[in-house]
């Protein structure tokens, strides 16, 4: 990689006009997203943008072109290359929909947080308008809904598998993973004259076999669409057939998508720690496209535009998590200077206040931690049941970045905080780590996902039993002690998991109760294609066959959600009939109680 900016820290291009002023007849690649434009290294358009910018090819944005006019997509005139098309950030129904189906109101990452700039299936929309106005260029898929729809997969809203968006969309090939080794070979191949259908082996993509199309030697067949149609249990027998494979020394896998075939080849190799660092020192703006101004802006940035990302990849492997399918469990690290460098880049930001809210990774504590094994085993977690072996839990890299970090705010007159993503369970492995992060980078809050109490229901969720979230929590709280603190963790739970009974739901609801919790941070299980709870939701089995319980329909989905929420009043009635009816008058009682004590002023809950 050159990883040379050529645009000066400018916006890229969005329309004819830009492109004109920096001197182009024509772009070489035209990236279309379902979002707006935020040239931030956390949006994934932004980030191959400038990757392919620096390679020295001409990029156009294309962002939220009206998909009911042919003529939005001819707007930047005919790429020579190929179009990319992402969804964007995240999965199209997710960003849409609500875990009970219901249409959100807000878009976070359309301007103003206004819905009605992207239409319901972005990749397979925006790919036949791409088609319709050059039919002979190359439609190449990426981005988080893509990699994770790469397969046969179930989709949420229409409760219904469905085939791979490679196969819907007609796109001539499909990019999963972080993508920028793979989009950077297709480029270089498609500008020395190769054809699209002859790029058929490049790791972590995936492509449509035409009928002289080569099978790749050893490929793995994944039951079809209409296999899995007919047996639901086959969707986690390809859950964890896939899996063996989702690692850069897997093999390839065909799946008959009916009608259709693809390849998916194995994961590319991580990206270098070097070229992690090279990408984030990229001039990146860190702002809206101006022409979202008057709308007040993109609200998706705000929460991380002052943040800083350490590393890639995460080996906890929980089972609703996608990670694992996408970044991958094998750790990279951003080297200290690169991280230091970044941080005086926000300082001389115009809207930079002193403080890096956030600093970390899918999980924050992973930092410097490698496993050798990592590349070519197929363990979804290295820590549940327990830490594995090969896992070189080593925190001194994470220390050294810690005390970079407090020298900058001394010297800088600044703040630098970790706000989220701490696994506890890793965590207890090392009390200097606790000690340093509780006296220097908490300020005040701390995120932290126990995601449920019941061992079993956490068993199925691939998560640490509750005991030691107690531990941690023991723990946390000595060190903000000694260090002259008063501080708090904030819960994360999940309702409606598989595996979830009702009464499961009730017993973490006395835990809370009986601790006085009042927890905000609840979601509902939403199954997200790819992911290990999304087979067991869809097979209604575990891993190893066993049938098990599956919390379906509004009713009650909801009503577990609202156990959690016991405190709100509009759930008042709902609860106190539910514990009525299953003969919980203690708790029941007790939450009474608290109401009235809150209500009289006699007591404050903690609002977790």
């Amino acid at each position: 990689m050159k990883l040379q900016s050529i645009n000066h820290g400018a916006f890229l291009p969005t329309t004819v006009e830009e492109t004109r002023r920096c001197g182009w007849d024509r772009p070489d690649i035209i990236l279309i997203t379902g979002d707006a434009y935020v040239d931030h290294p956390s949006f994934g358009i932004a980030l191959i943008g400038r990757l392919l910018e620096s390679e020295g090819y001409l990029v156009a944005i294309l962002a939220q072109p009206d998909w009911r006019s042919v003529e939005s997509f001819r707007a930047l005139g005919k790429p020579r290359l190929f179009w990319g098309i992402t969804s964007g950030c995240i999965d199209s129904r997710l960003n849409d929909y609500a875990s009970l189906g219901n249409r959100r109101k807000e878009d976070v990452y359309s301007a103003g947080g206004k819905i009605g700039f992207r239409p319901d299936r972005p990749l397979l929309a925006y790919s036949a308008r791409a088609r319709e106005a050059y039919p002979d260029m190359p439609i190449i898929l990426g981005g988080l809904e893509a990699s994770l729809r790469r397969l046969v997969h179930y989709d949420y809203i229409e409760n219904k598998l469905k085939r791979s968006v490679l196969i819907d969309a007609k796109a001539d090939l499909l990019v999963f993973g972080m993508a920028e080794t793979q989009i950077i070979e297709i480029a270089g191949r498609l500008a020395n004259g190769e054809s699209i259908d002859k790029i058929t082996d490049i790791a972590g993509t995936a492509y449509p076999i035409k009928s002289q199309t080569p099978l790749p030697n050893n490929a793995v067949r994944l039951p079809s669409l209409i296999q899995q149609q007919a047996d639901k249990k086959l969707v986690m027998s390809v859950q964890l057939e896939y899996q063996k494979q989702s690692h850069p020394e897997g093999r390839a896998v065909v799946q008959e998508q009916d009608p259709g075939k693809i390849i998916v080849m194995p994961p590319a190799e991580p990206i270098e720690s070097d070229k992690l660092n090279a990408l984030y020192d990229l001039p990146f703006t860190r702002c809206w496209h101006p022409k979202y101004d008057s709308a007040g802006g993109v609200p998706a940035l705000k929460p991380v535009q002052f943040s800083l990302t350490t590393h890639r990849g995460c080996f906890g492997g929980c089972s609703f998590c996608s990670i694992y399918f996408h970044q991958g469990k094998d750790i990279t690290s951003r080297s200290i200077e690169s991280l230091i460098s970044e941080a005086n880049r926000l300082r001389s930001h115009p809207d930079f206040r002193g403080t890096i809210f956030d600093i970390g990774g899918p999980t924050a504590n992973m930092f410097g931690m490698k496993c050798d094994k990592a590349k070519n085993c197929n363990r979804p977690s290295c820590l549940y049941p327990q830490i594995c072996k090969n896992i070189k839990v080593d925190y001194s890299g994470q220390m050294r970045m810690f005390d970079a970090f407090l020298k900058w705010k001394a010297s800088k007159k600044a703040n630098v905080y970790v706000a989220s993503g701490i696994r506890h369970d890793l965590a207890l492995q090392n009390s200097d780590y606790i000690a340093m992060l509780a006296r220097y980078f908490v300020g005040g809050h701390l995120k932290v996902a126990p995601e449920h109490f019941c061992p079993f229901v956490l068993g199925l969720m691939g998560k640490p039993r509750f005991e030691l979230f107690e531990q941690f929590e023991a723990r946390f709280e000595k060190a903000s002690k000694k260090a002259g603190k008063v501080q708090y963790l904030v819960p994360y739970f999940i309702s409606g998991h598989p595996g979830c009974t009702v009464d499961d739901s009730i017993k973490l609801t006395e835990y809370l109760v009986r601790r006085r919790w009042r927890p905000r941070q609840v979601q509902d299980f939403v199954p997200v294609p790819l992911t290990l709870s999304t087979a067991m939701f869809v097979s209604e089995t575990d891993t190893r066959g066993k049938k098990i319980y599956i919390p379906r329909g509004r009713a009650e989905k909801r009503v577990q959600a609202d156990l959690l929420h016991y405190w709100l009043p509009g759930n008042t009635k709902k609860i106190e009939r539910l514990l009525s009816s299953k003969g919980h008058k203690k708790l029941l009682s007790a939450i009474k109680q608290i109401r009235f004590r809150e209500r009289s002023g006699r007591e404050h809950s903690w609002d977790t």
